[in-house]
C-alpha cells in the first residue's frame, strides 16, 4: 500500500512538471512593477530550486518566502546572501530568526538592491555628482505553529526607494500559512499574500501590487527528496508566474538542487556541517549567468527541547495543584503543558481525564475526609489506575451514602472509560475498609490466604495508613511461608500504631529465633491479636 502511494505521488509530480512546462511558454515576469526587487528571492537554497519555496520555507529565509515557516525553525538562525545580479547591481539579504517557547518565532530581515554608476547632469547639461538607485525593505516577521498541521505568520515591512535625492517609503503587511494534509503527511501546502495592506509614508504615485504566492512541497524517501512548485499571481501582471524546484539530500550533509521559472533555470548544492550551512546557486537567464551564495548559522538550544522542559515544569505545577485539591488551576497548568508539548500522550491523557472531573468537582472540599479521598482518587485516575480510583470513590460513598457528586463522578468515570459493569452492592452498616478487613480475616481463618492478602492490600488503596491492613498482610505472608515479607509489613504496622505491644513482642521473637515458624503459630498469634 505504501509503495502504491509513493508511485501515485511521483506520477502526480510528473504530471505537474508537464503542466508547468506548458505554463512557462506563456508566462511573463514581474519586472517593471513597483517593488520588483522583492521578487529576486532570498537564500541560495531557494534560488537553486527555482524560487519554489513558499511551502518549504523552514529556515531563516522564511522571513522572505513565508512567515508561517518560522513556526518550523527550532533554533536561532542567521542567514546572509550576497550576489551581483548583473554589472553594477548588487543584491543582499540578511535575516535573523529567534524561536520562542509559546509565541512561535520572530524574525528580522533586510533585502537591499543597489544599482550604481549613474552620472548626474545639471541644468546646463554639465556633469554633476554621480548617484545610485537604492531599494531596501526591512521586515519584522512572526510565525507560529498552531497545531500539528497548521502554521500561520505575518510580515510587517518598511520599504524605501531612493533614486538620486528623491526618497519614497511605505509600510506593508503580508500574511502566510502552511497546511499539512492529515491523510497525506508527505504533502504540504503553503501560501503567502503580500502587500495586503499598504500605508504610504512619503508621496509616490507607485502602488505596491497585491501578490499571491501559492505552492506545495511533496517529500519522499524519508524526506531526502523534496519536489516543490509555486504559482504566483501579481496585480497588473497577466497570467500566472510558475516556479518549480527539486532537492535531494545525497548524504545528511550534502544536497543537490535544481529548478526553473519563466526567467531563468538554476541549479546548485548545499552543505550542512554541525551548526553551519552553505548554499550555492547558479542561474542562467537572458543577461547571462548569476552566481548566488548564502551562509547560515544555527546557534542556541533547540526550542523543542526547551518546550519539553517548560512543559514538564508546567506538568509538575499541575500535579502540585491537584495534590492540594485545586483542580481547575491544575487543569489550566496542564493545558499549558499540552500546548508546549502537544505530542506528549501522557499530558493529553491526563488533560482528557481531568476534564471528566472538573464539571463535578472544580475544587475539592477541604479540610475533610472527603477532600483527602477525592484528592487520592483523582491522582489514581490520572495515573491510569482507574479501578483504584473507583474503589476510593466507592469507599467515600460508604462514608457518606447518597453523596450525589460522588455518585455522578463514579458514573462519569465509568462512561469515559466505557466500563459497563454494574456497580457492586456496597455494605450497609459499615464502611468499605471495615468490610474488607472483616472479609480478609474470615478468608484467613478459612485458610484462603491469597484472598485474605488481596483484600488487605485493597484496604491500603483506600486507607494507605491503615495499621490493621499491614498487620493482616503480614499475617497472610507469614501463613504462606514468606517470613521476610511478613516481618516487613508487621514493622510498618508498628510504625503506624506504636501501642501494639503484642505485635512488637512477636516480631522481636521472630527476629531472635531466626528459625522457621509454622503457619499455625502465625494463626494462633493472629487469634490473640483480634
Amino acid at each position: 500500500m505504501k509503495t502504491r502511494k509513493e508511485l501515485t505521488g511521483l506520477m502526480l509530480t510528473a504530471a505537474a512538471i508537464f503542466a508547468f512546462n506548458f505554463w512557462l511558454e506563456a508566462e511573463k515576469g514581474t519586472g517593471g512593477t513597483p517593488g520588483a526587487f522583492l521578487s529576486y528571492g532570498a537564500g541560495a537554497r531557494a534560488m537553486a530550486m527555482g524560487k519554489a519555496f513558499v511551502a518549504e520555507a523552514s529556515d531563516a529565509s522564511a522571513t522572505y518566502w513565508n512567515p508561517a515557516g518560522l513556526g518550523n525553525v527550532e533554533r536561532q538562525e542567521a542567514m546572509m546572501l550576497h550576489t551581483m545580479l548583473w554589472a553594477g547591481t548588487s543584491y543582499d539579504f540578511l535575516s535573523y530568526v529567534r524561536p520562542m517557547t509559546q509565541l512561535g518565532a520572530i524574525g528580522l530581515s533586510m533585502v537591499k538592491m543597489t544599482t550604481g554608476g549613474f552620472e548626474g547632469y545639471d541644468v546646463f547639461n554639465e556633469k554633476s555628482t554621480s548617484f545610485s538607485d537604492d531599494q531596501m525593505a526591512v521586515t519584522m516577521s512572526m510565525g507560529k505553529k498552531f497545531m500539528k498541521t497548521l502554521s500561520l505568520g505575518a510580515n510587517f515591512r518598511y520599504m524605501t526607494h531612493t533614486l538620486a535625492w528623491h526618497t519614497n517609503s511605505s509600510f506593508l503587511i503580508d500574511m502566510g500559512g502552511l497546511y499539512s494534509l492529515p491523510r497525506m503527511p508527505n504533502l504540504r501546502l503553503g501560501f503567502n499574500v503580500q502587500n495586503i495592506f499598504e500605508n504610504k509614508l512619503a508621496p509616490t504615485e507607485d502602488d505596491m501590487p497585491l501578490t499571491i504566492r501559492m505552492g506545495a512541497v511533496y517529500k519522499q524517501f524519508k524526506e531526502k527528496l523534496a519536489i516543490t512548485t509555486d504559482l504566483v499571481s501579481t496585480t497588473g501582471v497577466p497570467g500566472l508566474e510558475s516556479h518549480f524546484g527539486v532537492e535531494y539530500w545525497l548524504l545528511d550533509y550534502f544536497a543537490f538542487r535544481a529548478g526553473m521559472d519563466a526567467q531563468e533555470k538554476s541549479f546548485g548544492f548545499g552543505m550542512n556541517w554541525q551548526n553551519l550551512g552553505f548554499d550555492y546557486a547558479m542561474s542562467m537567464h537572458d543577461l547571462g549567468l548569476s552566481h548566488r551564495m548564502s551562509a547560515s548559522l544555527r546557534f542556541g538550544p533547540s526550542i523543542a527541547a526547551k518546550r519539553k522542559l517548560d512543559a514538564r515544569q508546567e506538568y509538575l505545577k499541575a500535579h502540585a495543584a491537584f495534590e492540594k485539591g485545586y483542580l481547575s488551576r491544575g487543569k489550566d497548568l496542564l493545558a499549558r503543558a499540552v500546548s508546549l508539548d502537544p505530542q506528549n500522550t501522557d499530558y493529553i491523557y491526563e488533560f482528557d481525564r481531568i476534564d471528566v472531573v472538573i464539571p463535578i468537582y472544580n475544587e475539592v472540599p477541604k479540610p475533610s475526609k472527603e477532600h483527602e479521598l477525592l484528592r487520592r482518587s483523582v491522582k489514581k485516575y490520572l495515573d491510569r489506575r482507574v479501578e483504584h480510583s473507583l474503589q476510593i470513590l466507592r469507599y467515600l460513598l460508604t462514608l457518606d451514602p447518597g453523596n450525589a457528586k460522588v455518585i455522578a463522578l463514579i458514573q462519569a468515570v465509568k462512561s469515559k472509560e466505557r466500563i459497563g459493569i454494574p456497580e457492586p452492592e456496597l455494605p450497609s452498616g459499615m464502611n468499605l475498609v471495615d468490610k474488607n478487613l472483616f472479609d480478609s480475616l474470615n478468608y484467613f481463618y478459612d485458610g484462603k490466604y491469597e484472598q485474605a492478602l488481596k483484600l488487605a492490600q485493597d484496604v491500603l488503596i483506600l486507607e494507605p495508613n491503615s495499621s490493621m491492613a499491614y498487620k493482616r498482610i503480614g499475617s497472610a505472608f507469614f501463613a504462606i511461608g514468606e517470613k521476610d515479607k511478613a516481618v516487613s509489613n508487621w514493622k510498618k504496622s508498628i510504625e503506624l500504631d506504636p501501642t501494639d505491644e503484642k505485635l512488637r513482642q512477636f516480631v522481636s521473637k521472630i527476629e531472635r529465633e531466626a528459625a522457621e515458624t509454622s503457619p499455625t503459630e502465625g494463626l494462633d498469634f493472629l487469634d490473640s491479636m483480634e
